[in-house]
């Protein structure tokens, strides 16, 4: 297969909100029909979720977030244009117009021209080219760099997803791991299944916390003991909904501690490989070393994306510390009034 060499001055175009933009052809891998999106709770408003491109998980990205723009229904001219930027990231655009070559000597200032885009954002503006009276050349670099802090700074790993079939049913056995699945606002998450302490009902009557965090749903009495309740949908922002039959408590334990988090509903018990399961990109992490969702796990060649939680960084929201807190004041009052 011979490779194409992709022109310095080649570059894609692309509509939003009927203005015309282009990024430099260099860079861009390929452009695509809008996939299959599983949302990340807590990550910027302007990155869509993740989808699987290949074996890749793939972050993306919002334009008209980007440029507090309304969003637009998702229809048969939306493109996703594919970017390998260090790390490969997808944009969701109007429409892709077409590729032109451009001579360096039309590319004009852009810091005059009065666009639902900032100025710092463009690299420039050709006039009159093709069918356009204006081509506005977008910075992608900037537009990272500013609604994502540091994704560029260093070199980030793609993870590439080895398939099954490369490893021993021995090698599978001994590196895999369970995990419990369930699903929130139609969101499939995953905790592994040793801080999993049972899986119970919802009680017919959850006692209120005066003054408690807002996702602090309240305590229930569990064998005895004083079980704080937490809904995952408020503890990611998700929209709140009635508790339904399907709904359940996911009791979960680290160093004598136990917290009851509330989901829509448990799905299944997974034992899946190592091989499957990739770290969270880093564009949604941030500088947040406490951001709940560590890890993704590709199930059905990736068609099937869970988010993996991380108990340990769940414990350390300041809900679930503060409610800890205070089932352990209202033990110790118990045990004072005993004696």
């Amino acid at each position: 297969m011979v490779e194409t060499e992709v022109v310095a001055n080649e570059f894609v175009t692309f509509l939003i909100a009927r203005e015309v933009f282009a990024i430099n052809m260099a860079p861009v891998q390929e452009i695509i029909r809008v996939p299959e999106i599983v949302k990340v709770p807590k990550s910027p408003p302007s990155l869509m979720g993740l989808a699987n491109l290949r074996g890749k998980v793939l972050p993306i990205i919002n334009l008209r977030k980007v440029f507090g723009l309304e969003e637009k229904t998702i229809d048969e001219s939306t493109r996703v244009i594919v970017i390998d930027l260090g790390q490969t990231l997808g944009f969701l655009v109007d429409n892709v117009s077409s590729v032109i070559d451009v001579d360096e000597t039309k590319i004009e200032t852009s810091s005059e021209i009065k666009s639902i885009v900032k100025s710092d954002f463009l690299k420039g503006v050709i006039k009159d080219i093709a069918k356009f009276k204006m081509v506005m050349i977008l910075d992608i670099e900037k537009v990272i760099e500013r609604e994502f802090s540091e994704i560029l700074q260093g070199s980030s790993k793609e993870y590439e997803i080895t398939s099954k079939e490369q490893f021993t049913e021995e090698e599978i056995l001994t590196d895999e791991r369970q995990l419990v699945s369930f699903t929130v606002s139609d969101e499939e998450y995953a905790i592994p299944i040793e801080n999993i302490q049972e899986i119970v009902q919802i009680p017919e009557h959850i006692t209120k916390v005066p003054n408690s965090e807002q996702s602090i749903l309240g305590i229930m009495n569990l064998r005895d003991k004083i079980l704080p309740l937490a809904s995952l949908r408020r503890l990611f922002g998700f929209p709140e909904e009635q508790l339904t039959e399907q709904s359940r408590i996911v009791v979960l334990s680290m160093e004598n501690l136990s917290v009851g988090i509330v989901v829509d509903s448990v799905k299944e018990v997974l034992r899946v490989p190592e091989s499957v399961i990739e770290p969270v990109p880093s564009i949604i992490l941030k500088d947040d070393k406490d951001f709940e969702i560590t890890e993704i796990c590709r199930l059905n060649e990736g068609k099937r994306l869970v988010s993996i939680i991380s108990v340990s960084n769940l414990f350390k929201h300041k809900d679930i510390k503060e409610a800890l807190s205070s089932v352990e004041t209202e033990k110790d009052i118990e045990e004072k009034k005993r004696k």
